[in-house]
C-alpha cells in the first residue's frame, strides 16, 4: 500500500490555483476599498475647502493622492489648493502627474498653464493653454482663451493676444474679465477708442468685481470718467 504524503500532482496543480485565484481576489478587493476610501477622503476635503477649512482640506487632499496616485483628479485637486496657497512650483508637480495619468485631462493641462504662468514661463504656459482647448471634452474653454491671451500679452504677441481674448468674449459673452483685459491689450497696441469700448462693456457687466473696478480707473486714465 503507497501511503501518499501529499495531494496528487494534478489536484496540487488546482489548488495552487485556487489559492491564487482567491488571493487575487482579495487583492483586487482591497484595492476597490483602498480607492473608495480615497474618493471619500477626497470629497470631506473638498467640503472642508469650501468651508474655508483650509488646513484640514489639504491635508484629505493630499491623504487621497497617498492613497489613490494613480487617480488624476486627485492630482489636479491638490495642485489647484497648492496654487491658492502660491506654491506654483508644487503645483506644477501636482498637476503634469494627472496630465501624465490622462493626457486628455482638459482642465489639468490648463491649470499646469496657470503654474507656469506663476513661475513667469508664459512660453509653456501658452503651450498648456493651447493643449486644453484643442481637446475636445473642455467645460470650459472661454477661461482657457482668456488665460491664453494674457500669456500672449505677457510676451508682447498682442495680435495672438486679441484673437484669443475675442474667442473667449465669443464664447462667454458675459465674461467681464476677457473685456478687461482685450481694454488692455487694445490700449498697448494704440487702439484707445477700441480700448474705452472694452472697458465700458466690462465695467457695465460687473461693476463690483475687480475687473469692472480695474475698468474704471482704466477709462479715468484714458480720459473717461468712467
Amino acid at each position: 500500500m503507497v501511503k501518499q504524503i501529499g495531494p496528487a500532482p494534478a489536484l496540487a496543480g488546482v489548488l495552487f490555483l485556487g489559492l491564487l485565484l482567491l488571493s487575487s481576489c482579495a487583492a483586487s478587493q482591497d484595492e476597490q476599498v483602498r480607492r473608495l476610501r480615497a474618493r471619500s477622503i477626497y470629497e470631506q476635503g473638498l467640503k472642508n475647502l469650501a468651508d474655508g477649512q483650509m488646513s484640514t482640506g489639504f491635508s484629505s487632499l493630499k491623504e487621497a493622492v497617498q492613497l489613490d496616485p494613480a487617480n488624476p483628479i486627485f492630482h489636479n485637486g491638490l495642485g489647484v489648493v497648492l496654487l491658492d496657497l502660491r506654491k506654483p512650483a508644487e503645483a506644477e508637480a501636482e498637476f503634469q502627474k494627472a496630465v501624465e495619468l490622462d493626457p486628455n485631462y482638459a482642465e489639468a493641462h490648463h491649470n499646469l498653464g496657470l503654474s507656469f504662468a506663476e513661475q513667469g514661463r508664459y512660453e509653456e504656459a501658452i503651450a498648456a493653454y493651447r493643449k486644453a482647448i484643442s481637446l475636445p471634452i473642455y467645460a470650459t474653454p472661454e477661461v482657457g482663451y482668456y488665460n491664453l491671451g494674457r500669456a500672449y500679452a505677457q510676451v508682447n504677441k498682442f495680435r495672438e493676444a486679441e484673437d484669443a481674448l475675442r474667442t473667449a468674449i465669443q464664447l462667454q459673452p458675459k465674461l467681464s474679465a476677457a473685456y478687461y483685459q482685450l481694454g488692455v491689450v487694445l490700449t498697448a497696441t494704440g487702439r484707445r477708442e477700441e480700448a474705452k469700448g472694452a472697458f465700458r462693456r466690462a465695467r457695465d457687466l460687473d461693476p463690483a468685481s475687480p475687473f469692472g473696478q480695474a475698468a474704471v480707473e482704466a477709462l479715468k486714465t484714458l480720459g473717461e470718467g468712467g
